[in-house]
This record gives structure tokens, C-alpha cells and sequence, in this order.
């Protein structure tokens, strides 16, 4: 209870595949952690968070993620350039995924 082992497929934008695995760790009522344990190339490691936090409208979502890039696996990308596309694409992952959740808990 309150683990998960996971894969997940990701297209990226100049549509490439990936296939992800992760590990996920429940703090009911109002913390999730996770390690990919396979990232993709341009990775060397990735691991997040997602905490919940009630407020007078709602449930407030925050997405952490630590990432060490690996320079092998951007290509000719400035390292600067790759932190920026890496950042946007794991926020864009984290709004989706949350807003996924959500549409599930209000169907619930």
C-alpha cells in the first residue's frame, strides 16, 4: 500500500518515444515522491515530488523535480538551451498528469 511501480511511454515534441520507469511513494493525505529508475538519454537521473495543499478555493498542486542532465545525451544543445527544454517539458508532463488527477478525483 501507498507504492507504485510504473512505466510510462512519452512522445516528445519533435516526436520521439521514450519509455520512462519510475517508482512512487505515498504520504497520504498530501505528498507523493518518485525516482525514475530508467530516464530517458538526456537524463542521468530524475527524482520529484507533488505536494497537495488545501486552501479557501481548493487544493493547490506543486510539482519538484530534480534532474541532472546528461551532456551525452543533448547532442550539440548549449546546456543552457537543454535545461530550458527540459524544465518546459517536465512542468508541461506535471500540469498534464495533475490535471488528469484531477478530472479523476471529481468523477469520484
Amino acid at each position: 500500500p501507498g507504492v507504485q511501480v510504473m512505466s510510462m511511454d512519452t512522445r516528445t515534441p519533435d516526436d520521439e518515444v521514450h519509455t520512462t520507469k519510475s517508482v512512487r511513494v505515498c504520504f497520504a493525505p498530501d505528498r507523493i515522491v518518485y525516482k525514475q529508475t530508467v530516464v530517458p538519454p538526456f537524463m542521468l537521473a530524475h527524482t520529484g515530488s507533488w505536494t497537495l495543499t488545501e486552501t479557501a478555493g481548493g487544493v493547490l498542486a506543486t510539482a519538484r523535480h530534480t534532474v541532472v542532465v546528461n551532456p551525452a545525451g543533448i547532442g550539440d544543445l548549449p546546456m543552457a538551451d537543454a535545461r530550458r527544454r527540459l524544465r518546459a517539458a517536465l512542468g508541461t508532463n506535471s500540469r498534464t498528469t495533475l490535471r488528469q488527477a484531477k478530472a479523476h478525483a471529481e468523477r469520484c
